[in-house]
């Protein structure tokens, strides 16, 4: 198993010591190698259980070290949850409303329905069984 141990930084530069079989320790070389970002190393030396070798490598750091992550994602979430929840709380108290007032609705409308078909019926020439001033029954 390689192991990258931590060392002393130089100048924008990591330094890790690995640590593992002669096998692994090449394959993570060569990898640091093949990425372009190595810039020295030392020679491999054996470690008294004899399995494994260590090697001291320098390379570039792939990506800088950001101190401050970003929370925009949180920052536009929140508010854009919260502008749901009180669209539907003020949606469903609308409802409620429509639906408490619509026996009085109902109610003016078959009102206004009946008064519009007595004026209607009233309105001609001959009297439908209604007496009205102008039909002298």
């Amino acid at each position: 198993m390689t192991h990258l141990a931590r060392t002393r930084p130089a100048s924008g530069a990591l330094v890790r010591r690995v640590v593992g079989t002669p096998a692994e320790v090449a394959a993570t070389v060569a990898l640091v190698r093949d990425s372009g970002r190595l810039l020295s190393m030392t020679r491999p030396q054996q470690l008294p259980d004899g399995h494994r070798v260590t090697v001291t490598i320098r390379f570039l750091n792939p990506r800088p070290i950001r101190a401050h992550r970003s929370r925009r994602g949180l920052a536009i979430a929140v508010p854009a949850v919260g502008v749901v929840a009180v669209t539907g709380y003020l949606a469903v108290q609308l409802v409620r409303a429509v639906i408490a007032v619509l026996p009085l609705i109902a109610g003016g409308v078959l009102v206004l329905t009946v008064i519009a078909v007595l004026l209607r019926r009233s309105s001609g020439r001959c009297c439908p069984g209604l007496h009205c001033p102008g039909c002298h029954h």
